[in-house]
């Protein structure tokens, strides 16, 4: 699929022989793909803001589209089916989503990227980095009453990215005290993690997060924040010689064959890695399926801001890979049985608006 230059159009350019052709004239092109980009409705404005802004040239060939749409589709167009926000779907949401691929497996002119049976969730992904070696760290339920191995530890979310839900626990009693707690309030100990504290900060108590992109085949150095808190969520220090690592950061990216493993291991084709690094070790906080993607936030101001649009021409660049042209001729869609009977639509929209309504208010992160 032919675009104009991101961000515009061929005004002023050679335009492509075949746009300035008369219609009748114009030979029939063949069928092209797109990319269906899945979220849950509530957090679809990750890739909806991204299409109005920085990935404006993109709009032709990126589709959102919510699971619950999904769930009832019985027809499927061809192309490229990115699975988001697995982070965020239950267990009865991914039994539908598994049902779902293997019949689009049927069309090898249907890609699949994040497929549910080999995407780890965010404790699963832990518990395996932590078995290979890769994390001196790992991660429990807080319904099962855990006992760590090594504190401090803190409590999070298992289908959120707000970030941590308590202070450092210090202690296998304070632990408990915090279950106790949890647990009071109407059971809500259930989808929380217990997370084991990997301390990165350096001889300054300077703490790194570094963030990479996976598209398809592609991976891309996003950022590297500085922070003077254990939790790094933003950019809070933008002092020359630390932005000056960060350019370095992400003109050698040096940790890309390691992340290609992680990845793998992992079983995520589209998603941004959250990481730091202990004494020379990557320590992976989390895969992210749906990470905010480019936007015009200004994020760190004027000082970043070539790294933004370095970082948005080489994703928009990267989308446009996984946007393969399809070359089959004949049928462009596959009959599927959908995953939800239509009978039941009523109480599958039922059960996301409760969801929605019990999750709480987004938290605002930077990019």
């Amino acid at each position: 699929m032919l675009l104009p230059p991101c961000g515009g159009n061929w005004t002023g350019l050679h335009a492509p022989v075949f746009a300035i052709q008369e219609p009748a004239k114009t030979p029939p092109s063949k069928p092209g793909r797109m990319i269906y980009f899945l979220t849950t409705k509530r957090h679809d404005y990750t890739i909806r803001k991204c299409l109005r802004s920085e990935g404006k040239c993109l709009q032709a060939i990126v589709q959102p589209m919510c699971y619950a749409a999904l769930f009832l589709k019985r027809r499927f167009p061809r192309g490229t089916y990115v699975f988001a926000d697995h982070e965020r779907l239950t267990e009865s949401d991914l039994d539908k989503l598994h049902s779902v691929c293997e019949q689009l497996r049927r069309d090898p002119h249907i890609r699949l990227l994040n497929l549910p049976d080999r995407t780890l969730g965010r404790l699963a992904l832990l518990e395996r980095l932590h078995q290979a070696g890769i994390n001196d760290f790992t991660g429990y339920r807080l319904e099962d009453q855990p006992r760590p191995q090594r504190f401090p530890v803190f409590v999070r979310g298992e289908d959120d990215h707000k970030g941590p839900l308590s202070s450092l626990i210090e202690t296998q009693p304070e632990l408990d005290a915090v279950y106790e707690q949890w647990s009071g309030r109407w059971g809500k100990a259930s989808r929380k993690l217990v997370i084991e504290h990997c301390d990165v900060a350096d001889e300054h108590a300077v703490y790194r997060k570094y963030a990479a992109f996976r598209i398809g085949d592609a991976i891309l150095p996003r950022h590297l924040f500085f922070g003077s808190n254990w939790c790094v969520k933003s950019w809070e220090l933008l002092d020359e010689h630390l932005l000056a690592e960060e350019r370095e950061y992400i003109d050698a990216f040096p940790h890309h064959d390691q992340l290609q493993q992680i990845f793998d291991l992992a079983g995520v084709e589209f998603g941004r890695i959250d990481y730091g690094v202990r004494d020379g070790k990557l320590q992976v906080w989390e895969i992210n399926t749906n990470p905010m993607l480019p936007v015009n936030y200004g994020g760190g101001g004027s000082a970043r801001q070539a790294l933004h649009e370095a970082f948005n021409q080489r994703f928009n660049d990267a989308m446009r890979v996984i946007d393969t042209p399809c070359d089959v001729e004949g049928e462009s869609s596959l009959s599927v049985r959908p995953a939800v009977p239509i009978w039941a639509a009523p109480a599958l929209a039922a059960r996301f608006v409760y969801r929605r309504a019990t999750r709480g208010q987004r938290k605002k992160v930077a990019v």
